[in-house]
């Protein structure tokens, strides 16, 4: 699974690359094709979260707040 998410998120750098200009991609890159890739590594992180028994959501509120306090206040 990590070499899944690994390579989904080479997929999401080239996608953003495209979008960015910063390589020429072989095919033209849209947002739609970030949303897809973005989506699919964000399946990914959900059945790593499961597969060890993390409740993702709560640790994500967390680090929000974390990223709320650190930046806001």
């Amino acid at each position: 699974m990590v070499t899944d998410l690994l390579e989904e998120a080479g997929e999401v750098a080239s996608a953003v690359k495209g979008l960015e200009g910063f390589k020429p991609p072989e095919k033209t890159k849209t947002k739609e094709m970030l949303a897809t890739e973005l989506s699919d590594m964000l399946y990914i992180i959900f059945i790593l979260a499961e597969h060890y028994s993390i409740e993702l959501e709560e640790v994500f509120l967390q680090t929000v707040n974390d990223y709320i306090l650190r930046f806001v206040t």
